[in-house]
């Protein structure tokens, strides 16, 4: 079951998109390009999870298993952990997931500090997609 949603995370990231724009570097949070900058936060009631799934800078979808989330706030009693890369390339995609090994998930999609994405989920090793 677990292989099974991670494919499907995987799916939804890659067609959860942003339109292209035909623009040169703008700094646009709607239409990030090349040279804008794409941040991902992590929220989960562990520490350790099943897989995070990300753009990269050139717009290779990434997935890493059992990723460590590094902080803990024990006012809210979530981990939490960011990416930030900066886009090399002219169609900058910008979605990501998070499946908890817990039961609560949340995730956040920043493109050059505006949010343009966020999701949340409860549930046993339940997703978020952004």
């Amino acid at each position: 079951m677990r292989i099974s949603t991670r494919l499907a995370v995987a799916a939804v990231a890659a067609t959860a998109v942003l339109a292209p724009s035909a623009a040169a570097a703008s700094a646009s949070s709607s239409e990030p390009t090349a040279d804008d900058t794409v941040r991902y936060m992590y929220y989960s009631d562990y520490q350790y999870n099943e897989s995070i799934t990300y753009f990269d800078a050139d717009n290779d979808i990434q997935t890493m298993e059992n990723p460590k989330l590094p902080s803990y706030s024990s006012e809210k009693g979530w981990y939490s952990g960011s990416l930030t890369v900066t886009s090399r390339s002219t169609y900058q995609l910008a979605s990501s997931s998070i499946q908890t090994s817990g039961y609560r998930a949340a995730c956040r999609v920043y493109v050059n500090g505006t949010l343009i994405s966020s999701d949340s989920a409860t549930g046993r090793y339940a997703v978020a997609v952004c």
